[in-house]
């Protein structure tokens, strides 16, 4: 793996679709992700106002955190979210650093939300996530650049006009760390005692040695407007402290072109820009929008351990082992959480243009990218035929990004179970379940395999597609879907801008031990095809995934999969996961086998009790001829159930 792997960018842009005042009504935008198409999405501002004002007001007990979790991650729905979590958990798996940038115009107001909480799948939090970086940029060119790169000097200034702050210990872990990176740092000439704005704009400009970062220490001041200022010390000692809204400071600041390139802003709610939308804007937020390649400020009141901390772990990782700045600061929010600044770790934030190397990379150049596009994983090919035959394998043209810049093993991994079973052979199925499941056969090797991506494709009964989805569990495997037109394995190239969406209706009851799940997307799983083989009385729980009109053919792209994965894992934890009274789960699903796969998935990773697979053919007789035990077939026990007639009562095992 390089040393300095290429981070994966991702850009989340939005443009404002009303023109109308910002009144905390339900508002559409639309959202354009890089490597994607763009789509319309709505935030439900009226839900979520008192959450957001509680935020703003230090209440942070009162919020319920996945509640602001879940409304950032279906915001991003219709924007294919889903892939996008895919992207990134697969870049994470390759060892590569991601970096998500926050932009909109003309809607001033999102730069308010806490996107520091957007979950990543069923993970933490985007902020809590390793070697992951969220940056703010506002959609604006700066008005200076700053001057040609210094040697590097850090000006610590500060000011206790608005109360007492912790000078000292900032000053000591400023010291220390510059020792050890034998950075040059002069107490005498590099600190500025409390700040006047005069005196600090005189510093920065008259300084015969550039600096090339500030590191202001303060109080912030809640303004009249709702916004927040920063306290300075006044010009007479006797006035008191100086309050410097974020304009005001911005232009003290950059009125004129600088060396400065980092700017952390040591002081409450310095990234608060008030009511959304206002046009103030919050200081980071202006700064950035002036000139500051970067800005780190926090969006909520900041602890006076936590600054202490941030400030050792920032210009550690800064200056000692050299890290880039979105690298030091996952780390400074990690070392927060260890310390016990939970709340300062999820309220800072950063301020930089995507794709700014230089702004990352404050006290040194950016180290040199790789002259050519950076090889990607080997891509290895899995075909499961059991229900029938495959005809064609997918080439570049069927899936180009999941192609491009890839080795290819030639030799596609052939899962074939269609002599034994094809053509409702149940009788060898046990035998094919173990093999399939074996863990030194050919897919559970391939699973296990590091360095590569996986396609799986082909045509495998239902149950045996969620038991490769199970064995996978979190490993990141593409599916490809069968297009019945074009005779290929491809995703459609013009998928609909919007997908049908999946319905959750659930019925609890108070007797039964069994949680059914129907998942109706190509036909309607009808209740009495289940009863046949899964009486109604065992049922505890009734949970039904459908579309409103199912049929096949309806899924057309990875990102559609993706969804409805989510869709049903979330659904599964919400009303399944963690009731110790249901005892199994029974699933019936209507699904391509792109779905079935991260079916499958999602049982293995949920924490589930045993889970059934049915299949469904309409020619036998019950429908759901036979079932699938996941946990079972896994660890190589007995795994099928075969069910006889309704005339016969008994049920036939087989292994």
């Amino acid at each position: 793996m390089p040393r300095n792997p290429i981070p994966f960018e991702i850009r989340l842009e939005f443009t404002g679709q009303s023109k109308k005042q910002f009144n905390w009504q339900k508002r559409a935008y639309y959202a354009k992700r890089s490597r994607g198409a763009g789509g319309t999405v709505t935030f439900p501002w009226p839900h979520l106002r008192e959450d957001l004002e509680a935020l703003t007001r230090n209440e942070e007990e009162r919020v319920p955190s996945e509640r602001i979790s879940k409304a950032l991650s279906d915001f991003l729905r219709p924007a294919d979210w889903a892939l996008v979590e895919a992207q990134i958990q697969n870049a994470l798996h390759q060892g590569r650093p991601v970096h998500l940038t926050i932009c909109a115009e003309d809607a001033d107001e999102l730069y308010t939300l806490p996107w520091e909480r957007l979950l990543l799948g069923n993970g933490p939090p985007f902020a809590e996530t390793d070697d992951c970086v969220l940056q703010y940029e506002y959609a604006c060119e700066p008005r200076h650049e700053p001057a040609p790169r210094p040697q590097g000097r850090i000006l610590f200034a500060w000011s206790s006009a608005g109360g007492w702050v912790p000078n000292e210990q900032h000053l000591h872990a400023l010291k220390e760390v510059c020792a050890s990176a034998r950075f040059g740092f002069d107490p005498e000439n590099d600190v500025l005692p409390n700040a006047t704005a005069q005196r600090l704009s005189d510093k920065i400009r008259q300084s015969p040695r550039p600096f090339t970062a500030l590191h202001l220490l303060g109080h912030g001041k809640k303004l009249g407007d709702g916004t927040y200022g920063i306290e300075l010390n006044a010009f007479e000692a006797a006035d008191g402290p100086e309050t410097l809204d974020a304009r005001q400071l911005s232009t003290l600041l950059f009125a004129k072109a600088n060396s400065l390139r980092l700017l952390t802003i040591s002081a409450c709610q310095s990234g608060d820009s008030g009511p959304p939308a206002h046009p103030m804007r919050s200081i980071a937020q202006m700064l950035h929008t002036n000139g500051a390649p970067a800005v780190i400020a926090s969006r909520l009141p900041l602890s006076c351990p936590g600054s202490i901390q941030l400030t050792r772990t920032l210009y550690t990782r800064l200056l000692v082992d050299g890290a880039n700045l979105g690298t030091a600061l996952s780390d400074a929010r990690r070392r927060l959480r260890e310390t016990g600044c939970y709340r300062d770790s999820r309220s800072l934030q950063l301020y930089a243009r995507g794709g700014d190397e230089p702004a990352l990379h404050p006290f040194n150049p950016p180290p040199p990218r790789p002259a050519a596009t950076e090889a990607r994983e080997e891509l290895v090919r899995v075909c499961h035929e059991a229900l029938s035959r495959t005809s064609v394998k997918p080439i570049e043209a069927d899936a180009p990004e999941l192609f491009a810049q890839r080795e290819i093993r030639p030799d596609v991994v052939l899962i074939d179970q269609y002599d034994a079973i094809g053509e409702r052979q149940w009788a060898n199925l046990e035998q094919e379940v173990q093999r399939l499941a074996a863990p030194a056969g050919p897919l559970r090797s391939v699973f296990d395999e590091r360095g590569t991506a996986i396609l799986y494709y082909g045509f495998p009964y239902v149950p045996l597609a969620l038991l490769a989805g199970y064995m996978a569990n979190t490993r990141l495997v593409h599916v490809l879907e069968h297009d019945r037109a074009l005779q290929r394995f491809t995703w459609s190239t013009q998928p609909p801008a919007t997908h049908p969406q999946l319905e959750v209706t659930c019925d609890s009851r108070e007797s039964g031990s069994a949680a059914r799940v129907r998942i109706s997307v190509s036909n309607e799983v009808e209740f009495a095809a289940c009863a046949e083989v899964l009486p109604e009385s065992e049922v505890r729980l009734d949970l039904h995934l459908q579309l409103t009109l199912p049929q096949k053919g309806i899924v057309q792209s990875e990102a559609q999969v993706l969804d409805y994965a989510k869709i049903i894992r979330e659904a599964i934890e919400q009303t399944i996961s963690g009731r110790n009274e249901l005892t199994n789960v029974h699933v019936f699903a209507a699904v391509p086998v792109s779905i079935a796969f991260h079916i499958g998935r999602t049982l293995a990773s949920t924490g589930l009790p045993e889970c059934y697979a049915y299949n469904y053919n309409a020619l036998d007789t019950p429908r759901y001829k036979w079932r699938l035990g996941l946990k079972a077939a896994k660890e190589g026990r007995p795994a099928v159930t075969l069910f006889n007639p309704p005339s016969q009562e008994s049920e036939r095992h087989h292994g």
